[in-house]
């Protein structure tokens, strides 16, 4: 267990160094002033002036392709700048995070795979955060079961993919697969805080029993209408923990969206990011970005807190949200849609 005093003789520079990340967050005025871009060259001039500075001064034509790549790469040589001077307990902690997106990259692969997709092509589409030893091997694999024991069984997620029953992924959907990782990345994350305790205990576990909340609700969202995921079946995708531990039995068995919404009566904080109007699909969409509204103030709260892990967390998960906002907002001026540039997610 880390005290204040330990944590600041172990991982003092590096939270420091998080918090410098922290105040290069794109602010307010200067979203506003991006969002006012006619072209791409202006929104580079514009980024200039940001922390992104010159990042995109040796590209050549710039698409909202371009600016995402080189963004997330400028993202993630901060993580990995800060993952090769951690020590344990806070290098598995921040491996832990890159865990997500290798599960992430996997997934790609298996839905290329089935799909009958070239499956380099997808490798150049892969989270540079979520990239190990042996990946590109996974390529070469004739199906899921072969991608295990070839490549998973000793990477780094290896042990997600064992409490997951493999044998049966050839014959499961892909969302159920999806669900099934994420379980068991959730619990493991959780126990790991538990053990690291302190600060880091009480911040984190907060946060990952609302990402298991999360999955619990999109899980039973995204696989509604799904004959071959029986209510049985769809019980075993929850995580152990969160809010809804009690009702997971009953969300298990919902048909529709209207019983599932009627399930979290509850629990006002979910219950009100079901009121939605619109059909299914539609709602389903809406739903994912009102809990990424959400979310933002989490991961803003653990960023706020000291002597504990989740400034770390919620720093890479807000700058992922920035990301994203930057992708948005380039395709909405690449694309001439100028009415919709504002409707960025903001925190």
């Amino acid at each position: 267990m880390r005290t204040a005093l330990n944590f600041n003789i172990h991982e003092g520079s590096i939270e420091a160094v998080v918090h410098g990340y922290k105040n290069g967050f794109i602010r307010p005025e200067e979203y506003n002033n991006i969002c006012q871009c006619e072209t791409l060259n202006d929104m580079k001039s514009q980024l200039q002036v940001t922390d992104y500075g010159n990042f995109l001064q040796s590209e050549g034509v710039i698409t909202s392709r371009v600016i995402h790549a080189k963004a997330t790469e400028k993202m993630v040589n901060e993580f990995f700048e800060m993952r090769e001077w951690a020590t344990a307990p806070l290098s598995t902690f921040l491996d832990y995070i890159s865990y997500e997106h290798m599960i992430n990259n996997v997934l790609k692969l298996i839905s290329a795979k089935r799909s009958g997709s070239e499956s380099l092509d997808v490798l150049y589409k892969l989270h540079p955060l979520g990239l190990f030893p042996g990946i590109n091997a996974l390529t070469a694999a004739t199906d899921i079961e072969d991608m295990f024991e070839t490549v998973l069984v000793d990477s780094p997620i290896g042990k997600f993919f064992v409490a997951s029953q493999q044998k049966d992924f050839d014959e499961l959907s892909l969302e159920y697969i999806r669900a099934m990782l994420q379980r068991n990345y959730i619990e493991s994350f959780y126990d790991f805080c538990l053990s690291v305790g302190g600060e880091t205990a009480m911040v984190m576990c907060t946060v990952l029993e609302f990402e298991a909340d999360r999955s619990v609700i999109t899980t039973t969202a995204n696989t509604i209408g799904m004959r071959d995921i029986l209510p049985g079946d769809r019980r075993k995708l929850y995580p152990n923990l969160g809010c809804l531990v009690d009702i997971q039995d009953d969300l298990s068995m919902v048909e529709d969206m209207d019983q599932l919404k009627d399930r979290l009566k509850r629990f006002p904080e979910f219950y009100n990011l079901m009121d939605d109007d619109r059909n299914i699909s539609d709602g389903s969409k809406s739903l994912e970005r009102k809990f990424v509204d959400v979310s933002t103030q989490i991961y803003r709260d653990a960023l706020s807190r000291q002597y504990q892990y989740g400034v770390f967390y919620g720093w890479l998960k807000l700058k992922e949200v920035e990301v994203s906002n930057l992708q948005w907002i380039s395709d909405c001026i690449s694309q001439n849609m100028k009415s919709r540039v504002h409707e960025y997610v903001q925190f």
